[in-house]
């Protein structure tokens, strides 16, 4: 059995805003590079769906994002229909720190969302704002597990340069390895999903996020960012039954991916365990 559970799809409007942005922030960049934020396939619903039946996934978690929110519940709901409509699918939804939380947690909940995807480079906040930790302690009270993508931000300033003007234009000082640890001992029975191997570019800074054991890591989108024995290193590192399978589709290709998770050198009992053991039991 194989559990993606990072994936992303986006509304049509949504898509063409996308695309503008990415011409602007990546566009010198060669299609080739690793490091090239670029949507595969298309990003729609059924492109998803294609990609998820072509790389032989039987389930696969989507993960709307937005960074406006006063679309929170929109993009919640479409979550919803879509997962109403293709039972493969295991439907996240989204909260916003600086909208009202309590309530689109509870609305969040009646829809039957399974847990929450929160993005704080694209959301315009940090994990150390009382915003933030007030999201955080009511998550924790509701035992959602909640994926958190995170980005390092001296590691993404070395291996995109090119992003400083942008991201001191926001403001943005990372979703880093120290902010998400200080979180997880805050909310002992939140259960995280740090995204990317715990912590984007960074690493090697994991330090006590590999102990936590309400922190989980997802491996999204290292295909080709860390060599092989280096992922191996971190799943045994963290333990692989806090590891779970993720390709980040669209912004990674699902076969590709998939073809580079089965050559990692793993055991057969390390491999099922990241590819749908972990997500099995995390998720339900």
């Amino acid at each position: 059995m194989l559990i993606d559970v990072h994936t992303h799809a986006f509304l049509p409007q949504d898509l063409e805003v996308l695309g503008e942005r990415l011409a602007i922030l990546d566009e010198d960049l060669p299609d080739t590079s690793p490091h090239k934020w670029q949507v595969h396939g298309g990003g729609s619903v059924e492109a998803l769906l294609a990609a998820m039946e072509r790389s032989g996934t039987d389930r696969f978690v989507i993960l709307p994002v937005t960074g406006s929110k006063n679309r929170v519940g929109e993009l919640n709901r479409w979550m919803s229909r879509v997962a109403a409509e293709h039972p493969q699918v295991i439907p996240f939804g989204t909260l916003h720190p600086q909208a009202e939380p309590k309530r689109q947690l509870a609305d969040l909940l009646e829809m039957g969302l399974k847990g929450v995807k929160l993005h704080p480079f694209i959301q315009h906040f940090s994990l150390e704002q009382p915003e933030a930790a007030g999201l955080f302690a009511i998550l924790a009270g509701e035992r959602l597990p909640v994926l958190l993508d995170t980005i390092h931000f001296q590691g993404l300033m070395r291996a995109k340069p090119h992003l400083q003007q942008v991201l001191s234009f926001y403001g943005f000082s990372g979703c880093e390895p120290h902010q998400i640890a200080a979180m997880a001992h805050a909310h002992r029975e939140l259960r995280i999903i740090a995204a990317h191997g715990g912590s984007l570019y960074g690493w090697e800074e994991l330090g006590e996020l590999l102990a936590l054991d309400n922190v989980y890591f997802d491996i999204s989108y290292l295909a080709g960012l860390l060599e092989p024995r280096r992922v191996v290193e971190i799943i045994r590192q963290k333990g692989p039954e806090r590891v779970l399978y993720g390709t980040d589709c669209p912004w990674r290709d699902a076969v590709f991916f998939r073809e580079w998770f089965e050559d990692l050198p793993l055991t057969t009992g390390e491999r099922e365990q990241v590819a749908a053991g972990t997500a099995l039991e995390l998720l339900g």
